[in-house]
């Protein structure tokens, strides 16, 4: 079908120049609206030779389908596609800027990149580390009735997240762990929390300098002091981008937006692109809406909404305005009101080219009565079942808030004879193989390096272990190993002896198993990369779908080799770390590998997080578990799933500590003596806001039928969201008016 720009659209396109802010509501086509503008300005602008339009966003999908729709746009014009723009994530923007000047920030210029697995492993190891060098944090901070000493999994693995929020925190707001000990020293008041925050992120960021490595957060800071400190390379980079476009800009964060700013300039040419109602990842990352928000408002940027949408039947548009009506101005919580804003879905108008599905073919049920978790996946799956046999040429998607219920409402499906396609952990298992897969060929570039050793084992160890009783033991054994055998012997000497590390019988097995099988692949490494590969595989993995995954692997670094016959052992490991991350295109992936596209499953119902749905949409979509534990509304009653029972006083432990990093970067000291607990309960309202959201955005992934069900949780105490029984008070009233 033909693109035919709405009125809207065509006003967007005309931009030749300065500041413009772009909010775009769900199905709006904003990112078509995107790459329109883009092969216009190729079109019709003037740029000196070497000059391009740089457009950013977030994920490597994006990349593939901007690209794709300039490239379309740019042939019916009669253009050579590919000329005149650069389509980037942030991060493979900043990585490119970096590679090109490393010693501008004091990199060597073979740094490497850790991704988020490598660095979740040092991390790992840095609170370890410093958790048996402070008991007596625990002690302070668990509740009462749980003593530390019975959930030390549970404080590694809070404290593990709570670390890697808090680095990433700092990062954001360019604060090193030099700037943390001098700010720490200037309070009088030695918070416990910072303290130990600093430590980790101290201990953490050296490890990665040991290493000679980056992660992605330190990509976008050293970006943004590459250009800081040589005005030179940064005209170079003003000159080679005069324009730049940014799609998902409600999903920035203040370091990336001031990375941007500055590859702009004052009198910059920025348009950005997004929605703050669909802002859903705030609680996960640094990303803030009202950044977005912030700067469509400015005096000095042009506004345009996106307003039209023919995504959804007229009733479910209306559903979804009614919660943005609602929000501001009856939430029961009053700073949560403008969670959602302005402006309000309209459905498109006669003669465009994508009508609204008809109203008539709507439908809309709001469960009301409780069902416990159990009874309402049965309830569900049946539905889907009878749904799908009757409509076997449409879509149909449930969407569930974590990935644990998803793999419920699989098996229950699977159960009733469907085959559902899991958008939960099918891409991240895809990862972890190719995660796997790096840490052995790390070794085996490697052998005598012992970080790349020890990676190595615990990533077999990982794969062979059903469960992780034995964590614990392998740690005591790699802590050993470290202190008392040289990764030489380790390689070369087949009589390794473990019983002074500590660790059980069994944990030692496991480990000399591994060891094993790293000594013998050590012989494939002049195999070629795909018998390599395989070769590895068939000893590493035993189920049929990671074999499976492991061969598509393999034949995917054949192609790469094809394509780069000079490649070494470490290029290969660095494409497994580029899949494992999804972070930069490696050649053989094709456009499906990295996107999700629902029309490619009719018949079929899809199973995903609500997360994962966003920019996708369904015929038919089932929304489920919307109680007050998944989307709570600062209500006494509610539960918060980042306060966990083993902490004292339900403290929100992320939230404590990064209260007080907040107040560091602003200079604010009256900040440090807040009581605990403050922090905690303004996170709340942050949640509840961002879960509001992700209500709209699960509401308005439907085009023509919407079924949302609520259960009483685990415990049975647990009620309808309020927002959700809003809309059904609302819907049912206007039925019966009707």
């Amino acid at each position: 079908m033909a693109f035919k720009p709405r009125p809207g659209q065509i006003e967007i396109a005309r931009y030749s120049g300065g500041l413009m802010g772009i909010s775009a509501v769900p199905g709006s086509g904003k990112t078509h609206t995107l790459a329109y503008l883009a092969a216009n300005l190729i079109a019709h602008e003037e740029f000196d030779e070497g000059q391009e339009i740089l457009i950013v966003t977030l994920v490597n999908s994006a990349v593939e389908n901007i690209s794709s729709r300039i490239a379309h746009f740019l042939s019916e014009m009669h253009l050579i596609p590919g000329v005149g723009y650069r389509v980037r994530t942030l991060h493979g923007l900043a990585y490119d800027i970096v590679r090109e000047n490393p010693d501008l920030i004091g990199l060597d210029n073979h740094f490497s990149i850790a991704d988020e697995r490598t660095s979740g492993d040092i991390l790992n190891m840095a609170v370890q580390k410093w958790l048996r060098s402070n008991p007596a944090f625990l002690e302070a901070y668990s509740h009462p009735n749980y003593p530390p000493d019975r959930h030390r999994r549970d404080w590694l693995e809070l404290l593990t997240n709570v670390s890697m929020n808090f680095i990433k925190k700092a990062k954001d707001y360019r604060i090193s762990p030099d700037d943390l000990e001098l700010g720490i020293s200037d309070t009088r008041n030695k918070n416990p929390l910072l303290i130990m925050g600093y430590e980790v992120y101290s201990d953490y960021q050296r490890s990665l300098t040991i290493r000679g490595s980056v992660d992605f957060e330190d990509l976008i800071r050293f970006a943004y002091r590459v250009l800081k400190n040589s005005r030179d390379y940064l005209d170079i980079i003003r000159q080679r981008w005069p324009i730049v476009l940014e799609d998902e800009a409600q999903d920035s964060s203040l370091i990336q937006q001031e990375l941007l700013e500055l590859i702009c300039g004052e009198i910059g040419n920025w348009v950005r692109v997004g929605d703050p109602n669909q802002a859903i990842y705030e609680t996960f990352t640094t990303a803030d809406p009202e950044l977005l928000r912030s700067f469509i408002s400015r005096d000095d940027v042009i506004r345009h909404d996106l307003v039209h949408s023919g995504r959804s039947a007229k009733s479910i548009i209306d559903l979804a305005n009614f919660l943005i009506e609602w929000s501001k101005t009856a939430h029961p919580e009053s700073e949560i009101r403008g969670t959602l804003d302005d402006p309000f879905i309209q459905p498109t108008p006669k003669g465009d080219p994508q009508q609204n599905p008809p109203d008539e073919e709507s439908f809309i049920y709001l469960w009301d009565e409780p069902l416990s978790p159990r009874r309402e996946i049965e309830v569900v799956a049946t539905s889907v079942r009878d749904w799908l046999e009757d409509h076997p040429d449409r879509t149909a998607a449930v969407l569930v808030p974590r990935n644990d219920r998803g793999a419920e409402m699989v098996q229950a499906l699977e159960l009733l004879g469907l085959s559902p396609i899991e958008h939960l952990k099918s891409t991240q298992s895809v990862r972890n193989i190719a995660g796997t897969l790096e840490d052995i060929l790390g070794f085996l570039t490697n052998p005598l390096a012992i970080t790349d050793l020890l990676f190595a084992i615990k990533s077999i160890i990982s794969v062979s272990q059903e469960d992780d009783e034995l964590d614990d033991d392998v740690n005591l054994i790699l802590d050993f190993l470290v202190k008392n055998i040289s990764p030489e012997e380790l390689v070369s000497n087949k009589h390794i002896n473990l019983e002074a590390s500590g660790a059980g019988d069994s944990a030692n097995q496991v480990f000399l198993n591994a060891l094993n099988h790293l000594r013998r692949w050590q012989y494939t490494v002049n195999l070629p990369i795909d018998q390599m590969i395989l070769s590895i595989s068939l000893d590493l993995f035993r189920d049929a779908s990671e074999l499976a995954v492991a061969h598509k692997l393999a034949l995917l670094l054949k192609s790469s080799h094809d394509l780069n016959p000079a490649f070494e052992l470490s290029d290969f490991r660095n494409n497994l770390e580029m899949i494992s991350k999804n972070r930069f295109r490696l050649y053989g992936f094709s456009e499906e590998d990295f996107g999700f596209n629902p029309d490619d499953y009719r018949g079929k119902v899809v199973v995903s997080t609500m997360h994962k749905a966003k920019g996708l949409e369904w015929d038919r979509v089932y929304l489920m578990s919307v109680n007050n534990f998944n989307f709570p509304s600062c209500q006494e009653y509610d539960r918060y799933y980042s306060e966990k029972y083993f902490v004292k006083e339900n403290l929100n432990l992320e939230a404590e500590l990064i209260s007080k990093l907040d107040a560091m970067a602003v200079e604010d000291k009256t900040g440090f003596q807040m009581p605990e607990g403050t922090a905690t309960r303004d996170a709340r309202i942050e949640f509840c806001a961002e879960r509001l959201r992700l209500l709209f955005v699960g509401v308005t992934r439907a085009r023509r039928e919407l079924v949302i069900t609520w259960n009483t949780g685990k415990r049975n105490d647990c009620r309808e969201a309020i927002p959700l029984q809003a809309m059904r008070k609302w819907w049912e009233d206007g039925n019966a008016a009707g």
